[in-house]
Order: C-alpha cells, then sequence, then structure tokens
C-alpha cells in the first residue's frame, strides 16, 4: 500500500500548527508575562505616545466646552486637600488606553482605573487619529532610532493634570502627560496643553521639542529668580524656599506639575519645588523632559526618580527640578530640610 502526500494538505497542517505555538507562546498563560519578549522600534511607541497625548487633550477640552464637568471628590491628601476626578478624567483616560493597545505586551500605569464608556458614548470625543498622526509626522521623524525590550518598558499615563483647576475654569495650568519608562528611567515624556494646542515633548540625549514652530527648545542661561510651588499643595515649601534662596526669589504659585516643568523648560522660572506627597504619574511626564533637556527632577533626599511599574506610585520624599546645577541647588536647601526634621523629632 502505497502513501500519497498532498504538499497542499502538509502546508496547511504545517501552517495551523505555527499558530497553535504562537498563540501558546502569547496567550498560554493568559499573562503578559508570556509575550514575546520583542525589540520595539522607540520612534513607533513614541509616535503613539504622542497621539495619545493629543487625543486625551482633545476631549479633556470638548467636554469642557459641553460645561458637563461631574466633578467628584475622590480623596484628600494628607494635608487635608480635596482630590477631584471628573467626567473628562475619565474619558481621557479611556480614549489613551485604547490608543496605546497598539503595544498589548508594555505595562500601562494610569492615574484612572480603566472605564467602560462604549463606542457611541465616546464617539463625539474622538480624534482623528490619521490626520493627528500627519501633523506630528515630520517632528517625530526628527527623532533618533533607538530599540528596547518590550519586557524593560512601561507607560505612565495621567489623562489631566491640574483637575482642582480644570474644574475652576483656571485652564491655562491644565496638560495631559505620557511618559516611556525603560527599565525604570523615564527616557521620553510628551506634555500636552489642551487649551494652547500646543505639544512639548524630549527624550534623553536628544533634547526638547515644541509643535509651535517645530523646533527645539534651548536651554536658557538666563532665567528669572522664580521658584514654582503648587497652589492647592504647597505645605511649607514657600518658607523653605525664602529661607534656602533669599529674598531675591520670588514664589509663584500655579497648579498642575506638567505645567511648571514647562514654565523651566520655557525660561519664565528657574526651579520648581514640591515639598508634600505627590503621585508619579504628575511627574515622570516632566522627569523625562527635564533629563532631556539636561537637568535632574530630584527628591528632597537628593535621589533621582524611578518609575518601576510594581513600585509605590506616591513619592513622599517632595522635589527639586532645575535644568542647570540641580545639585548646587541641593545643596543649598538641605541644612534646612535637616533643621526642620530635627525639630520634628
Amino acid at each position: 500500500m502505497q502513501v500519497h502526500f498532498n504538499l497542499k494538505n502538509i502546508c496547511i497542517v504545517l501552517i495551523g500548527a505555527c499558530f497553535v505555538y504562537l498563540s501558546y507562546l502569547l496567550w498560554g498563560s493568559g499573562s503578559a508575562d508570556h509575550f514575546p519578549d520583542v525589540e520595539v522600534e522607540l520612534r513607533d511607541l513614541v509616535s503613539y505616545a504622542i497621539l495619545a497625548a493629543e487625543t486625551g487633550g482633545h476631549a479633556v477640552s470638548e467636554v469642557h466646552k459641553e460645561k458637563r464637568l461631574q466633578a467628584a471628590k475622590k480623596g484628600q491628601t494628607k494635608e487635608g486637600a480635596d482630590e477631584f476626578v471628573t467626567r473628562a478624567d475619565l474619558i481621557s483616560n479611556q480614549l489613551i488606553l485604547d490608543t496605546l493597545k497598539r503595544f498589548p505586551g508594555i505595562r500601562i500605569v494610569s492615574e484612572e482605573k480603566s472605564t467602560s464608556f462604549d463606542d457611541s458614548e465616546l464617539e463625539p470625543y474622538r480624534l482623528d487619529k490619521y490626520a493627528q498622526w500627519l501633523n506630528s509626522r515630520d517632528l517625530i521623524n526628527r527623532i533618533p532610532s533607538r530599540k528596547h525590550k518590550l519586557s524593560t518598558l512601561a507607560i505612565w499615563v495621567d489623562p489631566l493634570d491640574a483637575t482642582q483647576e480644570y474644574t475652576e475654569d483656571l485652564l491655562e495650568y491644565v496638560t495631559v502627560m505620557v511618559c516611556i519608562v525603560a527599565s525604570g528611567q523615564p527616557i521620553f515624556g510628551v506634555i500636552y496643553r489642551p487649551f494652547h494646542d500646543e505639544t512639548v515633548f524630549g527624550m534623553m540625549g536628544w533634547g526638547v521639542m515644541t509643535s509651535k514652530g517645530g523646533r527645539k527648545l534651548p536651554v536658557r542661561e538666563h532665567v528669572p529668580e522664580k521658584i514654582m510651588v503648587s497652589r492647592s499643595h504647597a505645605g511649607t515649601v514657600e518658607e523653605l524656599a525664602k529661607k534656602a534662596f533669599g529674598e531675591s526669589y520670588t514664589v509663584e504659585a500655579a497648579g498642575g506639575s506638567g505645567y511648571k516643568v514647562l514654565r523651566l523648560v520655557n525660561g519664565t522660572a528657574e526651579l520648581y519645588m514640591h515639598r508634600t506627597a505627590i503621585k508619579k504619574w504628575d511627574t515622570c511626564a516632566g522627569d523625562a523632559i527635564v533629563r532631556a533637556a539636561g537637568g535632574s527632577m530630584l527628591d528632597l533626599e537628593g535621589a533621582d526618580q524611578t518609575y518601576w511599574p510594581d513600585e509605590p506610585v506616591k513619592n513622599e520624599k517632595g522635589l527639586l527640578v532645575a535644568l542647570t546645577n540641580p545639585f548646587t541647588y541641593y545643596q543649598k536647601i538641605e541644612p534646612f530640610i535637616k533643621e526642620d526634621s530635627e525639630k520634628n523629632v
């Protein structure tokens, strides 16, 4: 008895076996840990990070036009300040997560939990993604090509920074932020200002760029002696600033961590200080941009921030942010921090 092999059937069986094996690799354990550890072109991920921030920001702007914010208090800080969430936070968050699903194996850490708006609810707030991508394409193409293993990457998302100010119509402070992290270090950050239609992004080792004019932003040598602090979570930071830097410095209170970082980047302030607890999704994108500009975002013990997806999301140690000579500034405030600590013992 002769056995006749059908080449077509053999090919079908082999292709089927390949799909079964691939499915096992991807979903065999039902865990992202088994997603193939492919190399990701950073420029591709950057394009989606920028698109996600602008898409979320578009929704923030559209919800504001409707005057249906549906603001609700979601908790209080340790110092007793109220924290709010609005319909805009939640819609922006879902649209951002939908955009970032292009990279399913990457861990995403967001201020808001996944929401459950259906497509019909989200449709009025969606941006024309292709048109928006075309607008950003030339800027993105200037970013150098780099590759990272998928397992080393994570994305931190703040779908609406300065929510309190958003509810008070202080819209200049409002931003949407997305940050790409590699091995716990922020390597790319994008901050979008929806009410100014400006996108600022930066990559470590490359620099910082603004969509306004499509130009790189220089680090200015001469800036006003101004220190940016929080208007709603200030604590004793103004007192610390005055002790360390003297009366020649002015202290300006403002909303939103992203906004305060941008004030350093555009050369209208010298320092950003924060003394109370702050969540890392509030700082990740700004930290990446500060590093891209050659500066540092230190805690008040003099250490850089890290952004591992599994570590605590709250930084309890405050911030000192500067684009030039950050450790020189830290040395000026360190004695006063120790003095305050000794008083509180």
